[in-house]
C-alpha cells in the first residue's frame, strides 16, 4: 500500500498531523496532504474528531479514516512525477464522459485503496506499476460504450469453435453481468468470485472448471483491449488456477446441487 495510507491508518498519527497544523507548526508534506483533506471534507473532519481520545472507533468511523487516509495519498500521487500524469489523463476522461470532478476523483481514489487492499499482496510494498495500470485502464474504460462491449462479447464467442460458442458466451455474459452491470470498472477478485458462484448454480464439476479456463482466456482477450493491465491479468489468472488446484470450484460446484436439492 502507498505509505501515506499506511502512515495514517494509525489515528494517533492522523491527529498529530491535525494537532500539528493547528499549532502552527510545521508539516511535512504528507502531513499536509492530511490537513488539506480534512480541512475540506467535514465529513472526515467529523470523524478523526470522534476517534479522539479512544480506544477503538466504531467500524463506520473506521471506514471513514481509511477514505482519509486515502485520499490523502491519492493527493500525494497527484503530485508524482510518473503517476500524476496518469493520474490527470483517468480523471480527464473520465469527465470527458460524463462524470463530475468529484466522481472523477473518487474513482482514482477507488483505484489507490484497491492497490492497497484489493489483491492478497504484501501490505508493506507499494506497487506502482500496478496502480499506474490500473490507472491507464480507467481512460479505456471511460471511453467504453455498450455497442463495444457488445462487440467484444461477439469477437471473443466467434474466437472459438461452432461447438464451443454458446459456453464461451455464458461464460463472458456472465463474467461481464458480475463486473460491468452498473458500468465499466476494472475486473477484480470479487468480480471472478461472484462469476463463478453464478455459474456454478449452472454448470457440473467437469464444466465448471472448464469455465475457469474460459474465464482466464477472456481476461486475456480484454487485457489486449487495454482494460486489464498486464499485472492484472497475471493477479487474476493466478487466483482462477489456485481455485481450479484447490478444489474450491468443485466445492463451489457442489454446494449449489445441494442448494437445488435443498429447495
Amino acid at each position: 500500500m502507498h505509505p501515506v495510507i499506511a502512515r495514517f491508518l494509525d489515528v494517533a498519527a492522523a491527529l498529530n498531523a491535525v494537532d500539528k497544523s493547528q499549532n502552527e507548526d510545521t508539516l511535512d508534506a504528507d502531513e499536509a496532504a492530511l490537513v488539506q483533506i480534512v480541512a475540506t471534507d467535514p465529513t472526515l473532519a467529523k470523524a478523526l474528531a470522534e476517534a479522539r481520545g479512544k480506544k477503538s472507533v466504531s467500524p463506520t468511523v473506521q471506514q471513514q479514516l481509511i477514505v482519509l487516509a486515502t485520499k490523502a495519498a491519492t493527493h500525494r500521487l497527484s503530485q508524482d512525477p510518473a503517476i500524476g500524469p496518469r493520474i490527470a489523463s483517468a480523471t480527464s476522461a473520465l469527465k470527458a464522459q460524463g462524470a463530475s470532478d468529484e466522481e472523477a476523483q473518487h474513482l482514482v481514489a477507488q483505484a489507490v485503496l484497491e492497490e492497497a487492499f484489493g489483491f492478497a499482496e504484501d501490505p508493506d510494498v507499494f506497487d506502482k506499476e500496478f496502480l499506474g495500470e490500473t490507472l491507464d485502464s480507467l481512460t479505456h474504460l471511460a471511453a467504453l460504450s455498450q455497442e463495444q462491449v457488445d462487440d467484444w462479447n461477439d469477437a471473443f464467442v466467434r474466437a472459438g469453435k461452432p461447438e464451443q460458442r454458446p459456453f464461451r458466451l455464458k461464460v463472458a455474459e456472465t463474467l461481464l453481468e458480475a463486473a460491468w452491470g452498473e458500468g465499466p470498472q476494472p475486473l477484480n477478485p470479487e468480480h471472478l468470485d461472484d462469476a463463478l458462484e453464478r455459474l456454478s448454480g449452472e454448470l457440473s464439476e467437469a464444466e465448471l472448471n472448464t469455465a475457469a479456463g474460459t474465464l482466464a482466456e477472456f481476461l486475456g482477450f480484454l487485457s489486449g483491449k487495454h482494460v486489464v493491465g498486464p499485472t492484472r491479468l497475471a493477479r487474476l489468472t493466478d487466483i482462477l488456477e489456485s481455485a481450479a488446484r484447490s478444489g474450491e470450484l468443485a466445492d463451489d460446484a457442489d454446494d449449489a446441487d445441494d442448494a437445488d436439492k435443498n429447495e
